[in-house]
């Protein structure tokens, strides 16, 4: 009957875009995996020491009690680290005409044209400021120009800006004095495929390196240990996102929770790769562990808050982190929400 060999039809078209995922996905997981020994060649030594960071969360999807501030799942923050000042990515509505990032950088006096570098942890639209950007690989504050001209931008991938220098990731690289970002770490997501990430790292004197990560898409030990071959430096503060939506459903994660995953739809990030990354980041003594708010559930801060204590902290834009040898990187815990 017709309806039967529709039926028969759709069901074999089903098949093969399934299995056309299946090997797009096997043969990125293995591009990702013959990339890594060239990465864990690369070396850089003594970029100096700042005495202290302090890291504004501008964009986060919590923000600051009372604050007023805008909230959305996007990232960006504001590092300075002696006479630097550095956005670490621009957060989601950059396509708007009022931005979430510039309505709260104005909210909180930071002068977006005032800035010495930008750095883009990787291309995804929560990143570089939606997906609009994303798809013309550029990067955006807002829909009006607020990048300041000529500004060095530091990207994982090939990008273009109209005002920005961009310089494309191709290995470790100091930006300024005791800051450099690492080299773009590749991972591939069953959905959105290929990607190569990169986080900026500080150097602390009497303290340590303080990694700032966007959304740790590369896997954790592999982050830390690439950090550890190219500086050899101690970690003692991870700031950021690690892309653990564990038990997303009831909470805006679920989106992240599926197009972000690293696995195929039947093996969702569990509760087992949180306590892989915990292990992980335990084994390092870390003195500040402060996770993004834009791609963590509530479950997953309450397994830091118990595995950290008050060495654990969740961003909300709005709320700096200030992390010297004095300090400790200790951070007033706050409650998750």
């Amino acid at each position: 009957m017709p309806w039967n060999r529709g039926i028969a039809a759709g069901a074999t078209a089903g098949t093969a875009a399934l299995a056309g995922l299946m090997a797009r996905y096997a043969a990125g997981v293995a591009r990702a995996d013959r990339s890594w020994p060239a990465q864990v060649e690369a070396d850089l030594r003594d970029i100096g020491e700042v005495d202290k960071v302090s890291i504004l969360p501008l964009v986060e999807r919590l923000t600051r009690m009372g604050s007023g501030l805008s909230g959305e799942p996007g990232v960006s923050y504001l590092v300075q680290a002696g006479r630097a000042r550095v956005l670490f990515d621009s957060g989601l509505s950059g396509g708007k005409a009022r931005s979430a990032l510039a309505r709260n950088a104005e909210e909180l006096g930071v002068d977006l044209g005032a800035l010495d570098a930008v750095v883009i942890s990787h291309l995804h639209p929560d990143h570089v400021g939606g997906i609009r950007a994303m798809r013309q690989r550029t990067f955006t504050f807002s829909r009006e120009p607020l990048e300041p001209p000529g500004v060095p931008a530091y990207v994982p991938a090939h990008m273009q800006h109209p005002r920005a220098d961009v310089i494309p990731g191709m290995g470790p690289r100091v930006i300024a004095p005791a800051m450099a970002v690492l080299p773009p770490l590749p991972r591939m997501l069953f959905w959105l495929g290929y990607i190569t990430e990169q986080a900026l790292v500080i150097s602390v004197r009497g303290f340590g390196l303080v990694l700032i990560s966007g959304c740790g898409h590369p896997p954790i030990e592999r982050m830390l240990g690439i950090t550890e071959q190219v500086l050899d430096v101690h970690i003692r503060a991870v700031v950021g996102g690690l892309h653990l939506p564990v038990h997303p459903a009831r909470t805006p994660l679920v989106p992240q929770a599926i197009l972000g995953s690293p696995y195929p739809p039947w093996r969702p990030i569990s509760e087992r790769d949180a306590a892989n990354v915990l292990d992980e980041l335990a084994a390092r003594g870390p003195q500040l562990i402060a996770l993004s708010s834009h791609d963590s559930t509530p479950w997953t801060y309450t397994a830091f808050s118990r595995r950290f204590g008050d060495r654990y902290r969740t961003l909300r834009a709005g709320e700096a982190l200030t992390i010297s040898a004095a300090t400790g990187g200790a951070a007033a815990p706050n409650p998750p929400r």
